[in-house]
């Protein structure tokens, strides 16, 4: 009997891709934590939860490891930001940003880190062949959506508003990666989480901005 969470227990057939259970209850609440996000509910964080343990299993039979071993930290900070938000109750709790002095910080980071892992990336292939037979594709690409996403997910736990910025740039690589890649399924779900990402964008910094003028 196939596991309910094998990715060969197929839920449905869509132009003949068939979308097992595991992947679509992963990709459904994927949508759902971000458009929670966007709208500023705490529950995007328990949502959340269910997402990336549904992709640690997806990637682990796929033998995306990277992939998999990012869920774990998406999974501790999903607790993290759970209990600070439940703690601080975002309805009263505002929206900060970062000032531009830790934009530029944050800017350098985010470069060094996506060329140390692009690196790696694009060697694993000679340093291990008997696990990563192939190259890696787009590994200074797919190293920048990662380092971004850590970025962003932090930034998102502590109610800063230039998270949603950072996920905008996540999913319109992410997009063009998935599009490339003829993975048009992931295409698809990251264009409608694009639409999402700037939604929230578009909410947090007005409500910065309406902070900032009430403060005044």
């Amino acid at each position: 009997m196939t596991s309910f969470f094998s990715i060969h227990h197929t839920f449905f057939t869509a132009l003949g891709y068939a979308v097992s259970y595991v992947e679509f209850i992963g990709t459904v609440t994927g949508l759902i934590c971000i458009w929670l996000a966007a709208r500023d509910h705490i529950f995007t964080w328990p949502v959340g939860l269910i997402n990336v343990s549904c992709f640690f299993i997806l990637f682990w039979q796929l033998q995306l490891y990277a992939d998999m071993f990012l869920q774990v930290y998406f999974f501790a900070t999903g607790v993290y930001g759970w209990i600070f938000w439940y703690r601080k109750q975002p309805e009263n709790e505002p929206v900060y940003a970062l000032e531009s002095r830790q934009r530029w910080r944050l800017g350098g980071t985010a470069a060094v880190l996506t060329v140390i892992t692009g690196f790696i990336i694009s060697r694993l292939h000679t340093w291990w062949p008997g696990v990563f037979e192939h190259p890696a594709a787009y590994p200074y690409t797919d190293s920048l959506v990662a380092v971004l996403s850590v970025i962003a997910n932090i930034l998102l736990a502590k109610r800063i508003w230039e998270n949603w910025l950072l996920w905008v740039i996540v999913d319109v690589v992410a997009t063009a990666i998935y599009f490339q890649k003829g993975v048009k399924f992931l295409g698809i779900e990251y264009f409608i989480l694009l639409i999402i990402a700037a939604m929230g964008l578009v909410k947090w910094l007005k409500s910065y901005r309406q902070q900032t003028l009430t403060a005044k």
